[in-house]
């Protein structure tokens, strides 16, 4: 699996699911963020299949840059 990294400020964690009927993967990604009280994280999920969990990773990290840019319409770290 990918490590984490560190953008804006923000730490994005690819988590991808391997699906039990196809053997694919989908895109899950953590986003967490330093608050006055700790720190808060969320999960986002993107439709779409992937054939290698390395592949899929690296599209995490993609997605979750353009949450964290105000890219993806419905989905926002702020």
């Amino acid at each position: 699996m990918t490590q984490a990294v560190t953008y804006k400020g923000y730490t994005i964690q690819p988590a991808p699911r391997q699906l039990v009927d196809t053997g694919q993967w989908e895109l899950n990604v953590f986003i967490s963020w330093a608050t006055e009280d700790g720190e808060e994280s969320r999960l986002f999920v993107k439709t779409g299949r992937f054939a290698t969990e390395a592949e899929a990773s690296v599209q995490c990290i993609t997605y979750g840059q353009q949450i964290v840019d105000g890219k993806v319409p419905g989905s926002t770290v702020q």
